[in-house]
């Protein structure tokens, strides 16, 4: 039987492609979902994926961000973002996911193992524009509540 590869298996577990998974083109054989534009030939733009501006990513086992240029280039126009129920454990992988979308007002990480570590207030500052965060189930510290108010006061 044959089994991924550390590096494999590190990499499907990452946001970034479990978005290029969920959102593939070819998984929408009749466009539902995703917009792909072609850029002009010869141009050093490649095609662009836009997603619908409302991600939904829970159960996808997503341990991860990736890497955040690709966010931030196909994320450009999403506002809400559900990553509940996977297993991001550690804020600094979800503050490159959320300094990566820039016009995120909604994100739900319930369900997230995230009692055991908390949210350093240097790196709370990339939640200042989410409006509406969700944290159900994730047994987070009221020190870290604390300083995500501080820091996302809408």
């Amino acid at each position: 039987m044959d089994t991924p590869s550390s590096s494999d298996e590190q990499e499907s577990c990452t946001f970034v492609h479990v978005l290029s998974e969920k959102y593939n083109p070819d998984n929408f054989p009749y466009g539902y979902g995703v917009v792909v534009k072609s850029s002009p030939p010869g141009s050093p733009i490649k095609d662009r994926l836009f997603l619908p501006s409302t991600l939904v990513l829970d159960h996808c086992g997503i341990t991860k961000a990736g890497d955040g240029s690709y966010i931030a280039a196909f994320c450009a126009h999403v506002v809400e973002l559900d990553l509940s129920s996977n297993q991001l454990n550690d804020w600094v992988e979800i503050c490159t996911i959320v300094s990566n979308v820039p016009h995120l007002d909604f994100l739900n990480v319930s369900m997230n193992p995230l009692s055991r570590v908390e949210l350093e207030p240097s790196m709370a500052d990339v939640f200042s524009g989410v409006r509406k965060l969700v944290l159900i189930n994730t047994h987070v510290s009221w020190d870290t509540v604390r300083t995500l108010t501080q820091h996302a006061p809408e």
